[in-house]
């Protein structure tokens, strides 16, 4: 659902918001991370909760990460204009920079996996100039240089019932697609109920992975760049169980990404959400939506279970992304197009920005001016 925005990066959203009339409030986009093997916890915003465990302020080990999470904010900018970077994937980026294991583990990672809804090791693949680029836009490369964020009151639903207000009586959800085929200049979608529909003109506004299942006689240029898109799937837990969280109660952020370890050895990343500072839902009761976490929270405190598919980006996605605007102009009398937030950094305003073009595609006009 939808979490936060602010109105530097999110230009056309905040457009819309504002022309539709939608509330909005301020919020703040805090972090915080919890290693419970070692047993560290620290967060983001000030000295206060970056200090929030008041051991961490005597901890080499502490200082030493912290002052590499300078290096790398000092040295992030002018690495997006040095091309030997553009071939580095997040691994890579820290090693060769030697920002230490530290850094990447509880830091870089944490902080990556819980934007993107993303498994750590998957993150390892991650584009470093990518998330570099998105962590400037987004005022994350230092303490002073962060955006004022807002959320949305009442969050998606009051925007939405706006937007399809118009069309409401054509919308028909939960009417499956099982194929989309082109012929004699019309598009034929064919849906789970045995029925055929035929338009001029079909777009295809979901998840880029669901494309070509569904196409017909892809071209090999659709091939080639639908394919190069992954995604990962995500259960979003809402509940009232507090254990999650730091125990150290100052530390305690809007995201809280936590570290623990299985019995294998291995570790077991999982983040939570804290609602009441995110969305402000509540001054008397705490709320929270963590990921991937279902089983271990008190079944008694679950309130509600969403299944969410992300996606995964990596250098072949990136790459991919360059050519993606060529999908929607390939000739005048085209009958398929395609649009989504994964033509860019996979927000809300990447799917919007990307809706927006779609339709100026679509029509010859510029429906934004």
């Amino acid at each position: 659902g939808f979490m936060v925005f602010n109105h530097a990066t999110y230009p056309n959203l905040t457009r819309l918001f504002r022309e539709l009339g939608v509330e909005t409030k301020q919020t703040e986009m805090s972090f915080s991370v919890q290693h419970t093997p070692s047993g560290l916890e620290y967060g983001g915003g000030n000295l206060n909760v970056l200090f929030g465990q008041r051991r961490n302020l005597f901890s080499p080990r502490h200082w030493k990460m912290l002052m590499q999470m300078d290096r790398f904010n000092k040295e992030a900018i002018a690495a997006l204009n040095e091309p030997r970077w553009a071939g580095h994937n997040l691994r890579d980026y820290v090693a060769e920079r030697g920002y230490g294991d530290d850094f990447l583990n509880l830091f870089i990672v944490p902080m990556g996996s819980a934007v993107w809804s993303t498994p750590p090791e998957l993150m390892l693949d991650f584009p470093a100039l990518t998330l570099i680029r998105f962590w400037h836009n987004h005022g994350f490369l230092g303490l002073d240089t962060q955006h004022q964020w807002w959320t949305v009151c009442n969050g998606a639903k009051s925007y939405v019932k706006k937007i399809t207000a118009p069309f409401s009586d054509r919308v028909q959800l939960g009417r499956k697609v099982v194929r989309v085929s082109r012929e004699n200049e019309q598009v034929q979608i064919h849906t789970g109920d045995g029925a055929t529909l035929a338009f001029d003109k079909v777009i295809f506004a979901c998840h880029g992975d669901q494309i070509l299942p569904l196409l017909d006689s892809a071209t090999e240029l659709e091939t080639r760049l639908l394919g190069a898109f992954k995604y990962q799937p995500n259960t979003a837990t809402l509940h009232t169980d507090d254990s999650f969280m730091p125990r150290t109660r100052r530390v305690w952020s809007s995201w809280n990404y936590r570290l623990d370890s299985t019995p294998g050895g291995d570790i077991l990343p999982t983040t939570h959400y804290w609602m009441n500072q995110l969305q402000g839902v509540s001054d008397r009761k705490n709320y929270f939506v963590s990921l991937n976490c279902e089983p271990r929270i008190n079944p008694q405190k679950i309130l509600k279970r969403i299944a969410y598919e992300h996606p995964l980006f990596n250098l072949a996605a990136i790459a991919a992304q360059k050519e993606l605007p060529e999908l929607n102009r390939l000739s005048p009398d085209q009958t398929t197009y395609y649009a989504g937030a994964w033509f860019k950094y996979g927000f809300h305003e990447d799917g919007f920005t990307s809706g927006l073009e779609c339709a100026m595609a679509v029509t010859g006009e510029n429906l934004w001016a």
